[in-house]
């Protein structure tokens, strides 16, 4: 079904554009008359020019045109999964978190989930402030246990490999100790696990900060895209393209992680490299895009820098042996990121070429296809803010902000960044 989809969402694009192209005036457009002439034998010098343009003006219209199509439609649960309630053991690494570890865990003790099936690990090894002393006052209303053995190594991947030791249940759910949970979340996020050909599911999060400032505004449009697992998660599940995981909000089944060695604790981004081996094992990750969870983003430029410069760093340094295990999944993740993890750039640089080519050039033709492409691209930005953000349609007028801080996130990428120890992004 999902190829027949991606066929019929590309002809629905193609066929657009033929017909475009059938009755457009050639007299508005030299881009086309130089094209029917090189079609017609006479100007064989324009075939450089023309395949450019099928790249620039086809190839990514027709990309983001599928994707724009596939942000339309609902995300089906398993039939049958309504009053699914397994039980769940919840992994949260809280390493001197006594500032925000209160009210996270306030958030499980108002959840619906059954409490009897809910089991909650909290990893508090190493901490010196008041982690434990709070998670201790909420034993008598939550399963909470409170791990304090030392870790086998620095970082959150050994605090999770510890919580996993630790855990009673056959279903494993993780989340950093600032993501606070809705009532129903649980409940969403584990419903696609009563299909048994699903491994493990993963939910899209919000900010509980995003009016503070102009960059918590940007930062909001970028989660409710891609980075807090929003609409770009809901067009690939679409499009029967694979999942990876962010780092929190998500469940995994026991026996897999213990089939994987649990995680890789030699790998800042522990959930890429977890991906990546459940994609070479065929293993089905899924979106459940109503197991929405919040948490707090950086309100200074400063920590967002030193923020996303971890993530491109950590990414980085468990490149190589991410692409030793499926180097086909990780070309195809890198493809999608580049493509849809800068939509808005591609919104920006479209809109500029086609007030060019109506002013300057009079091509009203490459002017048309540049606002097509600009349509796609910032309709997938507005689309994502009516489902995963909340239709808080002003943060659209921080777009250009958001350009600044994705073209940030590009750049970083083209540095060297010290890559030798995880250290966690302060937010509060």
């Amino acid at each position: 079904m999902t190829k027949i989809r991606n066929l019929i969402y590309g002809l629905i694009i193609v066929g657009i554009f033929v017909i475009i192209h059938w009755i457009f005036p050639r007299e508005w457009s030299p881009w086309l008359q130089k094209t029917d002439a090189l079609f017609q034998g006479t100007r064989l010098q324009f075939i450089g020019l023309f395949i450019f343009g099928v790249f620039l003006f086809v190839i990514y219209p027709l990309f983001h045109g599928i994707g724009f199509l596939a942000s339309f439609g609902k995300v089906k649960y398993p039939k049958g999964s309504e009053n699914f309630t397994p039980p769940l053991s919840v992994i949260i690494p809280a390493l001197n978190e006594e500032k925000i570890i209160g009210p996270t865990l306030d958030s499980f003790v108002n959840s619906k989930y059954p409490k009897e099936n809910l089991e909650i690990v909290v990893v508090a090894s190493g901490s010196t402030d008041r982690t434990v002393e709070i998670c201790q006052e909420y034993q008598d209303r939550l399963n909470l246990k409170i791990v304090t053995d030392p870790l086998s190594k620095k970082g959150k991947p050994a605090a999770l490999n510890l919580g996993l030791k630790n855990a009673s249940h056959d279903i494993l759910c993780i989340f950093d100790s600032d993501l606070h949970v809705k009532e129903d979340t649980l409940q969403y996020l584990v419903r696609p696990l009563y299909d048994p050909e699903i491994t493990a599911s993963c939910g899209p999060i919000e900010l509980r900060n995003w009016n503070v400032n102009k960059l918590t505004k940007a930062i909001a449009i970028e989660y409710a895209f891609m980075v807090g697992m929003g609409l770009y998660y809901e067009i690939r599940q679409r499009l029967g393209r694979s999942l990876w995981f962010l780092g929190r909000n998500y469940c995994i089944r026991r026996d897999v992680m213990e089939e994987v060695g649990g995680w890789n604790e030699d790998a800042l981004t522990e959930d890429l490299h977890l991906s990546v081996q459940l994609s070479m094992l065929n293993k089905k990750i899924a979106h459940a895009p109503h197991a929405v969870t919040n948490e707090l983003a950086p309100t200074t430029w400063k920590t967002y820098k030193h923020q996303r410069r971890r993530w491109v760093g950590g990414y980085k340094q468990g490149l190589n042996a991410a692409m030793e295990l499926d180097k086909r999944s990780v070309i195809l993740r890198n493809f999608g990121m580049l493509h849809f993890g800068h939509i808005n750039n591609f919104a920006l640089v479209a809109i500029i070429p086609a007030l060019i080519f109506g002013l300057v050039v009079n091509d009203y033709y490459l002017m048309l296809i540049c606002i097509t492409e600009f349509i796609f691209t910032f309709g997938m930005a507005v689309i994502s803010i009516k489902k995963y953000g909340n239709r808080r349609y002003r943060l659209l007028l921080y777009y250009p902000v958001f350009f600044v801080t994705n073209f940030y996130m590009f750049a970083v990428q083209l540095t060297n960044i010290p890559t030798d120890e995880w250290v966690k992004t302060e937010k509060v």
